[in-house]
């Protein structure tokens, strides 16, 4: 299984929690970066998740995400919310405590360890290094 490959697993359901918890990691901070945007974007045509489906979900005002987190009963699918938030609490290059505290706080909901949370943000940050370098070594950095 590919890392995407998740994604054809999810319900309905388990894709809007996904999203609901991503708007309450994009708004975390105080800043929406055209990177957050761009990843929401990306993720929920990914998923298959219709534009106004995703724009009412940005416009909820209190989404409680440790309730939402809850939802997700498989471990499979836990470890790779886990993971998709690492990737957009990272996105900008400054993951903000309040960001890191969804992060945990989620996690933590769906059972899951908080070794295997460091774990899965080093792989990620590992990921975005090694994306980086390579953008370098073939003179793709635009600055």
């Amino acid at each position: 299984m590919t890392d995407s490959d998740y994604i054809s697993t999810l319900s309905y359901d388990e894709k809007i929690v996904f999203l609901k918890i991503f708007c309450c990691l994009v708004r975390a901070d105080g800043k929406i970066e055209a990177d957050e945007i761009s990843f929401l974007k990306d993720i929920a045509g990914r998923y298959g998740i219709d534009n106004n489906t995703v724009v009412s979900i940005i416009k909820e005002p209190r989404i409680n995400y440790v309730d939402e987190a809850r939802k997700i009963k498989s471990r499979q699918h836990a470890l790779q919310l886990v993971k998709e938030m690492c990737v957009l609490a990272n996105i900008d290059n400054d993951l903000a405590d309040n960001e890191l505290d969804i992060v945990i706080d989620s996690a933590r909901a769906m059972g899951i360890e908080d070794n295997k949370i460091v774990l899965i943000n080093r792989w990620v940050l590992d990921s975005l290094i090694l994306s980086k370098t390579g953008e370098i070594i073939m003179e793709r950095d635009n600055g």
